[in-house]
């Protein structure tokens, strides 16, 4: 039987990602996929061994989950793994899939169906696919260790943010794979030399892939003098590694992941608070506001010893603010995180009043604030109106410069001083390393910041990575603010700095 040209074109169609991604998916305004030049060079790229150095912007999310869909779409009963550090990575690209099927009825067609006409889309305890034609993609967050990844024997492996995998996983990973089986790997550099990633990225065994933000089509030189200005010029290592895509100067990592994750708890009194200006455009008196803000945060009164910090960002920053209860268990002090405030697009005003509702619910010790962005603002408003007087927030109160430097003693009298982010960040190690802090274990955006937050070092200076710190930097302010009171300028107590608890590699 002569084969017809519409089965020509179906079978090209099928044994190509790009033309069967152009079939099939979607963008999100509703137009059909299209792919840029360098988005298709990886789709059809025959290697076995794939890594990537990106840039932000550069759509690697969506080659990913192009690839994985075709795979799953086209391979008769194979079996693949997405993976990534956390699963806050992976919900990004879990909500691209599910927004596909939703879209295109032929896809979510191919999924196959349980007993009672459900599709197999399993969401507990990992994320996973089943397809009609037998093949399942899995989903799976690495964590400290890679546990998620043991009990998996697949095809493909697709790996996302792969920069952040820690060498435990990154052996948990390689023993699920198949002999044979194909790899491929997406991520921005970090600047860490003592890891896989980074040697993976100079082996002759894997085809590498440099995306630099610049490839992206909407970029403009307007983009590229605002990220310049961010990140601090072309040889910072923000700009090297977040959008050159380059390993850039050495980085380390500014907490220990291990000691991190032996210091998070099921917290069932912690909350997560998220308030956007949205929900406060209809407030038209200051009353109204602060009516609508205390029913969002929806707090009660707690005894107790409580210490607050807070990195309070321009309006279209987003703002975090945290609360720590001091508790004494045993000989043992503990801090335990019992409440996050992520505000979007939220004004000083609303802020100071925010802040003002924490201190009538919970009274704290301490108030510590970034004084950069809305920090001095917010200060001001709470230390001088009026209306805030009867708080007597004075001396308890207090914003930081984390370019200044902090006072810790005096000696044959001469001030001791160090860099005050360096001391909050020694201050926050010490409390890993006798497990005296207690984080959340179900807020995956502590998570991801504590995981990811790096150094490089400047003449001798360290220069901490910027952009996804906001949660850290309002964790610092709160560590200081309580720390002070132990700051004795006149004794002979010496402040421990030891930033980090990696081992500097320099190659």
């Amino acid at each position: 039987m002569a084969v017809t040209d519409k089965e020509r074109k179906l079978a090209a169609t099928l044994s190509d990602p790009v033309l069967w991604g152009q079939a099939y998916l979607y963008n999100r305004d509703g137009s059909g996929r299209d792919y840029w030049l360098h988005q298709v060079e990886d789709l059809r790229c025959p290697a076995k061994n794939i890594i990537h150095l990106d840039g932000r912007d550069v759509g690697k999310s969506i080659v990913l989950s192009t690839d994985a869909l075709h795979y799953a779409f086209t391979t008769r009963g194979g079996q693949g793994l997405i993976a990534a550090p956390h699963q806050g990575h992976l919900d990004t690209i879990i909500e691209e899939i599910e927004f596909q099927l939703d879209s295109n009825p032929d896809l979510m067609n191919s999924i196959a169906l349980t007993k009672y006409g459900k599709p197999k889309i399993h969401r507990k305890p990992y994320f996973r696919l089943e397809f009609t034609n037998g093949s399942v993609l899995y989903f799976r967050p690495a964590g400290a260790y890679g546990d998620a990844f043991r009990s998996l024997h697949v095809g493909r492996v697709w790996v996302d943010e792969g920069a952040w995998l820690t060498e435990r996983a990154w052996k948990a990973l390689r023993q699920c794979l198949k002999a044979g089986g194909t790899l491929r790997i997406y991520s921005t550099p970090n600047g860490l030399r003592d890891t896989t990633y980074y040697r993976l990225t100079s082996s002759d065994q894997f085809h590498v892939f440099r995306w630099p933000s610049w490839l992206n089509p909407l970029w403009t030189e307007d983009r590229e003098a605002e990220l310049l200005e961010f990140y601090g010029g072309r040889d910072s290592s923000g700009w090297q590694h977040e959008v050159a895509g380059e390993h850039g100067k050495p980085s380390y990592g500014a907490f220990n992941v291990e000691q991190f994750n032996l210091c998070r708890q099921d917290l069932l009194e912690y909350q997560k608070i998220v308030i956007t200006d949205s929900e406060l455009r209809d407030c038209d008196t200051e009353e109204a506001a602060h009516d609508r803000l205390e029913m969002l945060l929806n707090l009660t009164p707690r005894s107790g010893q409580f210490w607050v910090g807070g990195d309070l960002g321009y309006t279209n920053d987003p703002t975090e603010i945290v609360v720590f209860q001091e508790m004494e268990i045993g000989e043992r002090t503990l801090l335990k995180m019992i409440l996050r405030v992520h505000l979007e697009h939220v004004s000083y005003p609303h802020i100071a009043q925010i802040i003002a509702l924490l201190e009538r619910y919970y009274t704290p010790a301490g108030i510590g604030v970034d004084n950069g962005g809305n920090g001095l603002a917010v200060v001001q408003e709470l230390l001088t109106l009026d209306k805030y007087k009867g708080l007597e927030l004075e001396g308890r109160l207090k914003g930081y410069d984390f370019g200044g430097m902090t006072r810790l003693a005096v000696r044959d009298g001469k001030e001791i001083k160090k860099q005050t982010k360096e001391l909050m960040t020694s201050l926050i190690n010490g409390a890993l390393q006798r497990k005296q802090i207690i984080f959340p274990s179900d807020d995956l955006e502590v998570e991801d910041q504590f995981t990811t937050h790096t150094y490089t070092l400047r003449d001798g200076k360290i220069i901490y990575s910027k952009g996804n710190d906001h949660i850290i930097d309002a964790v610092r302010c709160a560590m200081l603010i309580r720390e002070e009171g132990n700051l004795d300028p006149v004794g002979e107590e010496v402040v421990s700095l030891k930033p980090v608890l990696t081992n500097p590699i320099f190659i």
